[in-house]
């Protein structure tokens, strides 16, 4: 007799065991879309990079590379990184009405091989002009 309810508890914690474990299961399949939908929003927002400009000197001896970091968020400004040096950057915002940026919302003139010019466009602010000396 205290074998057989030795057997029924030793069941009854394997069941609730095996019930926990699905339930955590249940749970992590749940969540994993709304976490994947957070971290790929996140990404695109904030952290995200696509190039609107990339400039050599006269001489290829520097480069400076535009890109629009993350997007905008409801009208709001977007950001924009001037990389002038493989450790070097500038981060400024262009007011655009919340529209995505393209090459027309930048411009760069060099002056020699060590400095350069760089002009930034948005529909909502005057020109933004950035002097860059390497």
């Amino acid at each position: 007799m205290t074998s057989d309810n030795n057997d029924l508890e030793q069941n009854n914690k394997n069941i609730k065991k095996k019930i926990k474990w699905v339930f955590l299961a249940i749970v992590a399949l749940l969540l994993s879309p709304i976490i994947l939908f957070v971290v790929i929003f996140s990404y695109s927002m904030y952290f995200k990079e696509v190039t609107l400009v990339e400039s050599h000197s006269p001489n290829d001896v520097h480069t400076i590379k535009v890109v629009q970091k993350g997007s905008a968020f409801y009208f709001g400004p977007s950001t924009v990184r001037i990389k002038y040096s493989w450790w070097r950057h500038l981060d400024k915002s262009i007011s655009n009405d919340g529209k995505t940026l393209d090459s027309s919302n930048v411009s760069v003139r060099w002056k020699g091989d060590y400095e350069a010019t760089i002009t930034l466009y948005g529909e909502e602010q005057q020109p933004e002009v950035v002097e860059i000396k390497m």
